[in-house]
């Protein structure tokens, strides 16, 4: 499927639903309007808000990983 992210055109390839597609579409484009209004007056170009938004998207996942680590750690303490 064609898809647009900051007026750019991306094919994406994969056995996911377009919904499900398209929900990530929304979920980029929230954070890229997130991050431009959190840097005010800034102009940024598209890189420099991707790679704000993948860092923010890396610092989530990471959180995520290590919460999952502990859970699974008292999980086996608990056994």
């Amino acid at each position: 499927m064609t898809v647009r992210i900051m007026g750019d055109e991306y094919t994406i390839i994969g056995s996911a639903p377009d919904d499900y597609i398209n929900d990530l579409i929304k979920n980029v484009e929230e954070r890229i309007e997130a991050v431009s209004t959190a840097h005010g007056n800034a102009k940024l170009s598209k890189t420099q808000l991707a790679v704000l938004v993948a860092l923010q998207v890396t610092d989530e996942l990471q959180q995520l990983r290590m919460e999952h680590e502990k859970m699974v750690k008292l999980i086996q303490e608990a056994k």
